[in-house]
């Protein structure tokens, strides 16, 4: 153990709180003051539970374990929970606590998994001297701001490529250009994935086993990959092949990994390939007017989807190929540089994770 530092028990350094917020009985409550959820803010509601800062944490549900830092006059939805640090614990340090225990390790249940601070208020846990905390809280945040600006960086290229995809095109819905148009289902094929039961998953590539590609896959980089058996070539997804979510989040765009793709994905492949160029698919695909289309026709109320005859029925524009490849070159430099920032992302994050494990573990 390090020079003044002490183990104690988690619940003896913090104490909890409940919320009884239910989305349902708040629908016409419209005030100034934030309710979060485990995705971020709900919206403004005419009270608020905590009058300083606190640490909420998701308890119930996706995202369960989540730690973060929220602001005075707020609140929490009752799937999430408040905790309080105690005298001689610094509000940032125990956020980077928490979030070094690694709490969805916690969690029970299957359909619907759940933490509860009993279970994990009883690890024991190293407390430093609080002028300490304060400099490992200091060294955390610049790391974690450097993170963040990254990212924020990634998200300026998104953006310039989308605004270059409608300088270029223009709005692929209203066509104000004068495009050729046709269905998007009579110029592509659609290919649903496979529907593998979880005991013919391994998270072990044996042979003759290739990945098998979920949403999560694509939405989370740092997931653990899942390996099966190709029982048909069709249900393979290439590098420079897309896929759609039909249902669980429809309409997101997935592409650049090779693998099986899950059932709830399809493919979308060009009738004729010579005519399109991947970039530009991609780019349409991911428009924010496509997305449109697709977010204003989902049903389902416990799992939102979309049909395809939906997708298939939407106009595609058919620009010419040259244009399309004057585009992909522009593209696969905004690309290069969002790879470069990726790679330095990943840089900064193993120093962070190397120095949460020199503190916590």
């Amino acid at each position: 153990m390090k020079e003044g530092w002490e183990y104690k028990k988690l619940e003896e350094i913090c104490s909890k709180g409940s919320s009884n917020i239910s989305l349902n009985k708040i629908e016409d409550n419209i005030g100034e003051y934030n309710l979060y959820g485990a995705s971020g803010l709900v919206k403004g509601i005419d009270f608020y539970h905590q009058e300083k800062s606190y640490i909420g944490i998701v308890k119930d549900g996706s995202g369960v374990g989540r730690v973060d830092i929220y602001p005075p006059k707020s609140s929490l939805v009752g799937t999430m929970q408040y905790i309080f640090p105690k005298e001689g614990c610094e509000i940032g340090f125990l956020k980077y606590l928490l979030q070094g225990l690694h709490l969805e390790n916690f969690k029970t249940g299957a359909a619907i998994p759940h933490i509860y601070f009993k279970d994990y208020g009883k690890s024991k846990v190293p407390i430093p001297p609080l002028s300490e905390q304060q400099h490992i809280v200091e060294e955390l945040d610049l790391l974690s701001s450097i993170i963040e600006k990254k990212k924020a960086q990634l998200k300026e290229l998104d953006n310039l490529a989308q605004s270059l995809f409608y300088e270029m095109f223009g709005d692929p819905i209203t066509n104000e250009k004068g495009w050729e148009v046709k269905k998007l289902g009579d110029t592509c094929v659609f290919l649903q994935g496979e529907q593998v039961p979880v005991e013919e998953q391994s998270d072990i590539q044996h042979e003759g086993m290739v990945r098998f590609l979920r949403i999560i896959d694509f939405t989370q980089g740092n997931e653990p990959p899942r390996f099966v058996f190709c029982k048909d070539k069709k249900h393979i997804l290439d590098n420079e092949e897309i896929a759609i979510v039909r249902y669980g989040s429809p309409g997101f765009i997935c592409y650049g990994k090779y693998g099986v793709i899950a059932n709830n994905l399809f493919k979308i492949i060009p009738k004729n390939k010579e005519q399109y160029v991947f970039r530009y698919l991609v780019s349409w695909l991911s428009s924010d007017a496509f997305q449109s289309v697709v977010n204003g026709n989902q049903y389902g109320a416990a799992l939102q989807a979309i049909k395809f005859g939906t997708i298939k029925d939407i106009p595609f524009i058919q620009p010419p190929l040259t244009l399309q490849q004057q585009f992909a070159s522009k593209i696969e430099v905004i690309e290069h540089q969002k790879e470069l920032i990726k790679q330095s992302i990943k840089e900064v994050e193993t120093l962070f994770n190397s120095r949460m494990d020199y503190y916590f573990n």
